[in-house]
């Protein structure tokens, strides 16, 4: 079973999403249950674009 992507930002989680990135899930966060969690599939192409997101940010 391959692992997700996993998100803790909703800013990168939207970034994402309309970069073309496929939710699989979100689910309340288990330490803070007013955030949330956010999972894309593992691949090449959402591991492009989180980059691009954490390099344009600074």
């Amino acid at each position: 079973m391959e692992k997700d992507y996993v998100v803790y930002s909703q800013t990168m989680a939207g970034f994402l999403m309309l970069n073309g990135c496929k939710l699989k899930k979100m689910a309340p966060s288990k330490q803070d249950s007013s955030m949330y969690v956010y999972f894309f599939p593992n691949t090449d192409y959402v591991s492009e674009y989180a980059q691009r997101y954490i390099k344009n940010r600074k």
